[in-house]
């Protein structure tokens, strides 16, 4: 039987990220043709108790759950249950008038589903243009949405420009569960987390004391050491909240990457809109429906206090997920910026590169 053998020109790549970004732990898995020819562990998944990472232990992937998130909704449009361009809220809308107290704005009543997923709202934020996805952290999410739907505001059109904004997800999420009549992680587990084999993902919880088996510790670094438990990450289920290995994280890809090695879950016409951006500046022509696009690659990166978080496949057939449970400041561009072009780089060499070394073995 043909195993998988270390390959130091693979290894040698991640250790040194570590080392030069002073990150405790890694998890690596790399596909070719869409099978799974190496998956490897490396530094602490925990440096106090002094365990090793290894390929079973799961991470925060943060906004990569955005990917999760976009797909759920392409799947309740191939099913039928929704359209892209159906409206949010309002009479007739999916959510109606269920959450907030004040009449809505005629930009809000013009959000569609779409919107959401292409960051394209025009805001859902405060008035000093912030995000306020972790405003009043005591609050369940009804409580929050309607919180959030008479303080956060629209500051441009609905389908006029692209802006980051975690919220758009948040209430997609909550989409999701109007139309499937399920809890957002319940609808994606029946639909297509569990039939694809992904047992790994469950949804994160923000305390240390209530971390899952064999989850990761996280470590942050400058304004962020501190800050990696006790915030609301249970609210954050649709914008950062999934929690799972690499070899998982990787799995989901291929049934989403369009290419003919793995059955996908979406068909030609849901993977054609899934893929579909908003457009030229100022609307993205890189992001569409809860994924990114490089050329012909597809990619999502995350991010929140000890974590760092990747996908990306490439048209040479190659295909990776990694995974970190320590990075940068990301409210320090300074330091953040390198740092994340340096992970891209080396997504980038680990497609394109050693391409040959792998053995032609399934570990899927």
């Amino acid at each position: 039987m043909v195993t998988q053998e270390d390959i130091a020109a693979i290894d040698s790549k991640i250790t040194a990220f570590l080392t030069t970004y002073n990150i405790p732990g890694a998890s690596l898995a790399i596909s070719k043709n869409g099978k799974l020819v190496y998956k490897k562990a490396y530094g602490k998944a925990d440096k106090e108790a002094n365990v090793d990472m290894t390929p079973t232990h799961r991470f925060r992937v943060a906004s990569v759950t955005k990917t999760f998130t976009g797909v759920a909704i392409m799947r309740l449009v191939q099913e039928g249950k929704l359209n892209l361009d159906d409206k949010v809220f309002g009479m007739g809308g999916i959510l109606g008038t269920e959450y907030g107290t004040k009449a809505y704005s005629a930009r809000v009543l013009n959000v569609t589903v779409k919107h959401l997923l292409q960051m394209t709202t025009g805001g859902f934020v405060l008035a000093n243009d912030s995000d306020p996805i972790g405003a009043n952290p005591a609050m369940n999410n009804a409580q929050y949405f309607t919180w959030l739907m008479d303080n956060a505001v629209l500051k441009h059109d609905p389908g006029t420009r692209h802006w980051y904004i975690n919220t758009n997800y948040f209430i997609a999420a909550r989409v999701i569960e109007k139309v499937s009549g399920k809890s957002f992680y319940q609808f994606m587990k029946d639909d297509f987390l569990t039939p694809l084999g992904i047992n790994s993902a469950v949804m994160g919880r923000g305390n240390l004391a209530d971390r899952h088996a064999d989850e990761v510790k996280y470590y942050g670094q400058g304004g962020l050491q501190g800050r990696e438990y006790g915030f609301p990450l249970e609210r954050r289920d649709g914008d950062g909240g999934l929690v799972i290995n690499s070899v998982d994280l990787l799995k989901f890809v291929l049934a989403i990457d369009g290419s003919p090695s793995r059955p996908d879950i979406l068909n030609a016409n849901t993977m054609t809109a899934f893929k579909s951006p908003s457009g030229p500046a100022p609307l993205s022509p890189n992001f569409a429906n809860g994924v990114a696009l490089w050329g012909q690659r597809i990619y999502f990166y995350g991010a929140l206090p000890g974590t760092r978080s990747s996908y990306m496949t490439d048209p040479n057939g190659m295909a990776v997920a990694l995974i970190f449970n320590g990075g940068l400041d990301y409210f320090n561009p300074a330091v953040y910026n390198p740092f994340a072009t340096a992970h891209q780089n080396l997504l980038v060499e680990l497609l394109t590169t050693n391409t040959n070394a792998y053995k032609d073995i399934d570990q899927f």
